[in-house]
């Protein structure tokens, strides 16, 4: 063959390569209902994504049953490329644990974590408590309540793992989600709550401790749990795409490749400093690694309350 025609042959081949992918739609589950924070971080996400692949794709919202119902079909889509999951941490790492769903942590081709934000110890600003050491007191007088978006979710489990590493006496009452949560914690209905940053700016809170290894940047008063003498506690809301079982290896790089570029691009990077979603790029086998630690971590915690046997 003469080196001419071969080399445009492999021109041929490599562009119908690219073609057959970019012809291709790119389904982007969210498991969630449009217009929450999981959401408005995918559709975000998505412009720069499609566009450092080269495809079209389409945000598309199948909620309930905690987000599980469209990490299922993620799940169920076994060898197909064209489908991926924005994912939730509760989706992967907690709700495998509680419930009896046709997934588990071995069931994805994992490609990267997005973003994550450490959660806070938090009382309202009216309160008269001002540090961990006070609100410990404050609970050995009388017990206290805290809240949280749901039974299971990680505002729960983070306030149960302090109560049980702890002199800390509380009690859990669920609500429907944050806003509910926090409605009732100006009620003086509950006295302790946990979440991130975001609820921090929107609402008349006072953080006590933070739930990561390191102090964060704008709380730099605000000490981590390990620093208040009890054992480290890492708990936080992060994000990050899966695909199905089955596809192949270069998909999955270019998925995980563009995934990366798009963390890095100023596009994404402003508006995660808009909407305070802090960036926490993790490859395909890091992020396997810490889905399926915080899943053991959880799945611990979840036994410890007494959610799971």
């Amino acid at each position: 063959m003469k080196p001419v025609r071969r080399s445009m042959i492999l021109l041929m081949l490599a562009g119908t390569s690219h073609t057959a992918f970019a012809q291709d739609t790119l389904d982007i589950i969210v498991p969630f209902a449009a217009g929450g924070a999981t959401d408005i971080v995918a559709r975000s996400f998505e412009p720069p994504f499609s566009d450092n692949l080269g495809v079209t794709s389409v945000v598309r919202n199948v909620a309930g049953a905690s987000a599980t119902e469209g990490t299922a079909e993620v799940a169920n889509s076994e060898g197909n490329p064209n489908i991926i999951g924005y994912e939730p941490a509760g989706a992967l790492s907690i709700q495998p644990s509680l419930k009896d769903l046709p997934y588990g942590p071995d069931s994805f081709t994992y490609i990267c974590r997005t973003t994550s934000n450490p959660m806070f110890l938090m009382v309202s600003q009216s309160s008269d408590i001002e540090n961990f050491d006070q609100l410990v007191a404050a609970s050995q007088e009388e017990p206290l309540l805290y809240g949280s978006s749901g039974p299971g979710t990680l505002p729960q489990l983070a306030v149960a793992a302090l109560v049980g590493e702890s002199d800390l006496e509380a009690s859990h009452i669920p609500y429907s989600g944050s806003g509910p949560a926090m409605n009732a914690l100006a009620g003086d209905e509950i006295q302790i709550m946990a979440d991130t940053e975001t609820i921090l700016a929107n609402y008349d809170l006072r953080p006590l401790a933070v739930f990561a290894d390191h102090r964060i940047e704008g709380y730099e008063d605000v000490p981590t749990i390990g620093e208040l003498g009890l054992p480290e506690m890492e708990f936080a809301v992060w994000q990050g795409l899966v695909a199905p079982k089955g596809i192949s290896q270069e998909r999955k790089t270019q998925y995980s490749d563009a995934c990366k570029a798009t963390l890095e691009s100023d596009r994404f990077k402003s508006f995660a400093e808009k909407a305070k979603a802090g960036i926490a790029y993790l490859g395909p086998e890091d992020f396997e690694a810490f889905v399926k630690q915080r899943y053991d971590a959880n799945k611990q915690v979840l036994r410890d309350v007494g959610l799971i046997e």
